[in-house]
């Protein structure tokens, strides 16, 4: 058919209302793991009962009952044993009704000599404004009927502060009440008010009390052996310190220590064997990670977390117990704790020295708020606030299915034809407008969602701001081809089972096939440069817990040659995805007819924001997201968190000024301090440019340290990178400056020229 006849129908068919048409994508292959199964999955208790937002599961001994607080404050009891069969939970109490401010009820605690004198501790919250709460903890009786009573409130802490709550309360071996107390803030900045170090506040502790007697003036009594009892300023009540928001506590079968949980910030989640006037580190620390160096430490050193793990493996940590049940014996005596945000769960053993393993026993895809223990010492734990049940860890009787997973591109069901890239009906390309830098690399993009599935938008907002969501169908595939100069190198696939799970797949010399990488990764030669397929664990820590985001098939890199409008019409969008490009449409940053702060914010978006945005999950608390306002990024003008390399008068960006900007010289040095931390080692040298020339930007008449070709200092150091990089001067005074620069004696001023290349 002639290319002109071809034309006018095809205007013919659009104008005539022709649609496209969508094909159903039914040849996946990508289900399961290649991995075998973990040892034990999670199992619901009494499926027929659940709760409203439960958080904390006590168990009362002289009675054989549990009691689950829910977080609007009705509390209900059930049997212990959990080879009964109740019709329902009862309802103990409603805390709303007697305090109609409540705001959170976390935590419940009964007397040790509760049979005789009804006493329960309550650690709750109050409303008083939109942004200030009050946190309680309180003495209440019951009657004989297990109802409190009301009046009987006795106020034992008052506290004012917004954000963590800490929220545990429980009695210790030796009958003093313990209270846990977060630092009282939101997520971020961190600590802002410095709670966890100042003993001048309960906030970022672990407190003791003894509730049997009262000191003059106090509804209490302090214990003698409190740690800082004596000590000028200090709280008296405070055991340990330096927590950031301890998330559940408990004792020690046989020596009476506490554990915690202590739910971290942006990089790390804690355990922690806590002693007698331990200084956990919050916030100059986050566990293992240096954090806000400057403030004032505490009176004792800082302990390491018994045991930790990253935000590529989970998000918040909830404390445990030890197993005393001999249900499972082989976890007899192990300490397990998990995370709510991945339903992940761990034993560890302590030998009361040191930890002797530490090791992952379950995936549950449970939101674990809390465990408790039932009468015969059997954990269980909450799923909060996805199904609100209980649920208790057993064998997992699941068998490997790791066999049976693609091991090779072309029998993931993508393509017909993985050679040609020849995708399955049902498979879509797409293309993005602000690729990533991938030291050089490009890629080819692809989606393919189950039978006729689609992925639809939800825009909720945190701190004012826009936050993207998705609802995606069991079995999405998102692919990614990485190739350069006609030579493909890997295909990476997320895959979505209710987390993003991702494979990475190394293509064969001939370029046929590509194989499955191993779990841990690998690190080969490609094109004679040093190569890195990503280990899986990796993938998450850009796609994971947090939201499990999508990085490129997002509606602001969408939205280019009307591919929103086919996607909608084919139904793999909904139009909310389609609408939510409106507030964070990227520009492709080479492209110079856009203006040059959209390209660098499609950069930064790009580059950085999958750590750096709303609720991130980074080390630092700016926000790079396009859908941020510049003056809402806590970029311009802010202070560095993490140290001002060497700069005097450092801002992570200051306006008009690159040379004092710490954002500018993270993106530029490939040596200690390089962003991004994770993915590409190279430098992209136009989006460093790009970024420097928009500081420059946002104010024009601002002074700029001037280049030396012997700096003296970090700024003269950045000007004279940036007239090497941009070619204001000769090979010749290029060398002698490189040279200058590499004999430095500022470790700052070295890192920025390492691996520096003349243009």
């Amino acid at each position: 058919m002639p290319l002109k006849l071809l034309v006018v129908l095809l205007c013919f068919l659009s104008l005539s209302g022709w649609a496209l048409e969508r094909e159903p994508w039914t040849t996946s292959k990508i289900q399961g793991s290649p991995e075998p199964p973990l040892p034990y999955t999670a199992e619901r208790i009494w499926p027929h009962i659940t709760f409203n937002e439960a958080v904390d599961i006590t168990f009362l001994e002289s009675e054989e009952l549990m009691f689950i607080t829910e977080r609007e404050g009705k509390i209900w009891s059930l049997p212990a044993d959990l080879n009964a069969n109740p019709a329902k939970a009862e309802l103990v109490t409603d805390l709303k009704k007697l305090a109609p401010r409540l705001n959170n009820a976390l935590g419940l605690a009964f007397h040790p000599n509760f049979q005789e004198n009804r006493q329960i501790f309550i650690h709750h919250a109050l409303e008083i404004t939109e942004n200030e709460r009050e946190v309680r903890i309180s003495r209440f009786k019951m009657n004989d009927s297990l109802q409190i009573i009301p009046g009987s409130e006795v106020n034992l802490v008052r506290i004012l502060g917004n954000g963590h709550m800490g929220g545990d309360i429980q009695f210790g071996p030796d009958g003093m009440l313990f209270f846990t107390i977060g630092d009282l803030a939101p997520p971020s900045p961190p600590d802002p008010n410095n709670a966890g170090q100042n003993l001048g506040t309960l906030a970022g502790k672990i407190n003791r009390i003894d509730v049997d007697r009262q000191d003059p003036g106090l509804p209490y009594h302090i214990p003698e052996d409190n740690p800082f009892v004596n000590v000028e300023g200090a709280r008296p009540e405070i055991w340990a310190y330096g927590f950031r928001n301890p998330w559940k506590i408990s004792f020690h079968p046989e020596s009476g220590e506490i554990w915690t949980g202590d739910v971290g910030w942006e990089i790390w989640e804690m355990v922690y064997r806590v002693e007698k006037g331990g200084n956990y580190g919050w916030s100059i620390m986050e566990g293992p990670a240096p954090l806000k160096q400057d403030q004032p430490k505490g009176p004792t050193p800082i302990l390491p977390p018994t045991a930790h793990y990253s935000h590529i493996i989970g998000a918040s940590v909830t404390g445990g117990y030890f197993v005393t049940s001999p249900r499972l014996p082989e976890l007899q005596g192990a300490y397990i704790y998990g995370d709510y945000v991945t339903g992940k769960v761990w034993a560890l053993d302590w030998d009361g020295n040191r930890v002797t393993k530490n090791r992952l026993i379950a995936d549950t895809r449970k939101q674990i708020v809390s465990f408790g223990q039932d009468v015969n010492g059997d954990l269980i734990f909450l799923d909060y606030p996805n199904d609100n049940g209980l649920h208790r860890i057993v064998h997992n009787t699941a068998k490997s299915k790791s066999n049976d997973f693609p091991q090779s591109l072309s029998d993931t069901g993508l393509f017909q034809n993985a050679e040609n890239e020849k995708v399955s009906p049902g498979v879509y390309p797409f293309t993005i407008n602000a690729p990533t830098w991938q030291d050089g690399y490009e890629s080819r993009y692809w989606v393919g969602l189950p039978d006729k599935g689609r992925i639809e938008a939800i825009v909720a907002y945190r701190v004012e701001l826009p936050l993207l969501g998705y609802e995606k169908p069991a079995g999405t595939v998102l692919a990614k081809t990485i190739h350069k100069d006609g030579q493909r190198i890997e295909t990476q696939i997320l895959h979505w089972d209710g987390y993003w799970n991702g494979y990475s797949y190394r293509w064969n010399d001939d370029q046929t096939d590509a194989t499955l990488v191993p779990k841990e990764g690998l690190e080969a030669t490609i094109m004679g440069k040093p190569y890195r397929f990503p280990a899986r664990d990796e993938c998450v820590r850009c796609h994971g817990s947090n939201f499990h985001r999508p990085l490129a098939f997002m509606p602001g890199q969408l939205d280019k040659d009307n591919q929103l409008d086919d996607f909608l019409e084919l139904g793999l969008i909904g139009p909310i995805f389609k609408g939510a490009a409106s507030f964070q449409h990227l520009e492709n940053p080479a492209d110079d007819t856009a203006s040059l702060d959209q390209r660098a914010r499609s950069w930064l978006h790009a580059n950085c924001s999958y750590c750096h945005r709303v609720s991130g999950g980074a080390g630092v608390t700016s926000m790079m997201n396009k859908a941020v306002p510049n003056d809402r990024m806590i970029l311009i003008n802010s202070f560095p968190e993490k140290g001002s390399l060497g700069m005097e008068n450092a801002r992570l960006i200051e306006p008009g000024n690159p040379y004092q900007s710490i954002l500018y010289y993270r993106i530029a040095t490939k040596g200690a301090g390089h962003m991004p931390m994770i993915g590409p080692k190279t430098i992209d040298q136009n989006g460093v440019r790009l970024v420097h020339d928009w500081i420059r930007l946002l104010r024009p008449e601002a002074p700029i340290t001037d280049a030396s070709l012997s700096p003296s200092n970090v700024e003269e150091a950045l000007a004279l990178y940036h007239k090497i990089q941009s070619g204001a001067l000769s090979t010749k005074e290029q060398e002698k400056a490189i040279a200058a620069c590499l004999s430095s004696t500022d470790p700052f001023v070295l890192n920025l020229f390492i691996g520096f290349t003349i243009n």
